[in-house]
């Protein structure tokens, strides 16, 4: 079948030199790279695990360096009109976003370490995050204030979540516990989930917040039961053979995923059990994933510095988006399934455009005016003819197929 292919080809927005706080002492903190041009795209015909390739090299006239700290985290909230991130600068930014970009709506200053972990409330009017520097915070975006500080861990805070229905947070930490906080009084200590023998990495409630999964250090993915009194392990998934750095519930709840350093991904089924479908195709650990809104595809990031697309129900790949230039730490999926969230070591955040048809491109360019610069990639497209569907391009209808794809290199550290 003949493909028809329209290439088209551009660099929008600045990058201005901005003062951020840089770690110095850190042996991670460097000065980014350059910005990316584009010079060429191809479109070919697609099949279940092949995708149309963008492919684009460095524009020394767009070439930018900037100071910015690492990015830890990022979240959309309930209506992916706003982004949360955190990083090593102590600071957790929230960013309203429109089809022409975004900006910096409020910048919250009060971790002493850094933000490893930030999520928004149902409700999109409070953001927790959780910091190095031991503490759990509650912020009101709102009323703004002093926000509601959750003190018992004895270690790093790691990952932080809300419970669906708004009123508890969940923390895990580098002290082998989760916490459970009461925010509707005053962030009391509800319960200590005591169960993994290492740092406890991730944690994700289910959709009606009565499970919780842990990802840990020691291995294992813990289901836990919630109470109101606390909770208990009803399933321990033992499959990965090295540290579990992030989980994430299928939006239905039958289905825990999980990214570890052993470079795979593991998607299970917690309601049947069995042996997990496992996604190999990293080269590196796999920090973040997440499931798609509608459950059919998984994204990963890995310190390979690529993000990968699967399909959900059969572990078969979509393909793979390249652009950052440092390992993936946090992926967050926009709720109508549209965009995709990226935070990097490379010091940037970049946002997918993820159509229907399973495919990708980078999207708009950010330019902030506060402490930091957040950097989106204005894109690139290819459309060609025929149908991309979940499984197949058999020609019968009209698609447009967006995906998007820059050079990278690869880092020289596991973690």
């Amino acid at each position: 079948m003949m493909i028809k292919t329209v290439l088209a080809a551009f660099v929008g927005g600045t990058i201005r030199n901005i003062n951020g706080q840089f770690v110095k002492d850190h042996p991670h903190s460097y000065i980014s790279d350059e910005e990316h041009g584009w010079k060429a795209m191809t479109a070919r015909r697609m099949d279940l695990g092949s995708f149309v390739t963008l492919t684009g090299n460095t524009n020394a006239s767009n070439a930018t360096t900037m100071m910015a700290p690492f990015i830890h985290s990022v979240s959309y909230n309930y209506d992916g009109r706003r982004l949360a991130s955190g990083s090593r600068d102590k600071m957790i930014k929230i960013w309203d976003l429109d089809d022409n970009g975004g900006t910096v709506n409020q910048t919250l200053v009060a971790h002493s370490d850094w933000v490893y972990s930030v999520d928004f409330s149902p409700d999109g009017t409070k953001v927790v995050s959780g910091s190095s520097d031991h503490n759990v915070k509650v912020w009101d975006l709102v009323n703004g204030g002093t926000p509601m500080t959750l003190q018992g861990h004895t270690r790093d805070v790691n990952s932080v979540a809300f419970n669906p229905d708004g009123n508890t947070v969940a923390s895990g930490s580098d002290d082998n516990t989760i916490r459970l906080w009461d925010i509707l009084d005053n962030g009391a200590l509800i319960a200590i989930l005591d169960g993994h023998t290492d740092w406890v990495r991730s944690i994700s409630y289910n959709f009606d917040g009565t499970k919780l999964a842990s990802g840990s250090n020691d291995y294992t993915i813990k289901i836990w039961d919630l109470d109101d009194k606390g909770g208990t392990v009803t399933r321990t998934l033992v499959g990965h053979s090295n540290r579990v750095f992030s989980v994430d519930f299928s939006p239905n709840g039958r289905k825990v995923v999980s990214g570890s350093l052993d470079k795979t991904v593991k998607v299970w089924d917690v309601v049947k059990g069995g042996t997990p479908i496992t996604l190999e195709g990293h080269t590196g650990s796999v920090q973040s994933v997440v499931f798609s809104p509608d459950g059919n595809i998984v994204a990963s990031g890995s310190h390979d510095n690529t993000i990968r697309l699967w399909n959900a129900n059969n572990g078969a790949p979509i393909g793979t988006l390249n652009g950052h230039n440092g390992t993936i730490t946090s992926l967050s999926y926009s709720p109508d399934g549209s965009r995709l969230a990226s935070g990097s070591w490379d010091e940037t955040i970049k946002i997918w455009e993820i159509p229907s048809a399973l495919s990708a491109k980078p999207s708009t360019t950010l330019t902030p005016s506060s402490t930091y610069a957040l950097r989106f990639l204005v894109g690139v497209f290819a459309a060609c003819l025929g149908y991309i569907g979940y499984s197949r391009f058999d020609g019968r209808q009209i698609l447009a197929a967006r995906y998007g794809r820059l050079s990278t290199t690869d880092t020289d550290a596991e973690v």
